[in-house]
């Protein structure tokens, strides 16, 4: 599961540097020339869009979420074994109720045909890196409750 979500946070990785390099290329553009990158802010919204939603699964898969353990670091093995078991089950379940709610609002605006205002991307572009990261994260929780109920999670 680890590896997999390796690739899809790159891929969220190589979404961003898609998103600076032509905000870059848009600056010297209008630096030197009058020319501009058509469509930029359109462009740039779905790349952090498809960046930020496939890096998430990967911080879950690898703990690496800003967490607060002062109270939890001393508490005995046990206790913090339920704890993050705990967490990872009101994750998935968080998660699945953001991927209901946010599938019936796709649909939604997929029925409308809606497009972005600049250059008309269609709006559905928008939501599927958010249906597929919130998805591909409430695996991973799911991934985690087996591992941790079988002894074998990460600390």
């Amino acid at each position: 599961m680890k590896q997999s979500t390796i690739y899809l946070a790159l891929a969220g990785t190589a979404a961003l540097v898609v998103a600076v390099m032509l905000t870059v290329a848009d600056i010297v553009l209008r630096t030197a020339t009058t020319l501009t990158v058509e469509g930029l802010t359109d462009i740039v919204t779905l790349c952090t869009m498809i960046g930020a939603m496939l890096a998430i699964p990967y911080g879950f898969a690898t703990d690496s979420h800003v967490s607060i353990d002062v109270f939890t670091s001393r508490m005995p093995e046990r206790a913090q074994r339920w704890l993050r078991l705990l967490a990872a089950c009101l994750g998935a379940a968080f998660l699945a109720g953001v991927f209901w709610f946010s599938t019936r609002q796709a649909l939604t605006e997929l029925s409308y045909g809606d497009r972005s205002q600049s250059i008309g991307i269609p709006m559905i572009w928008y939501w599927l890196p958010l249906l597929a990261g919130v998805a591909i994260a409430a695996a991973v929780n799911l991934w985690l409750v087996v591992r941790i109920l079988r002894g074998r999670d990460q600390r």
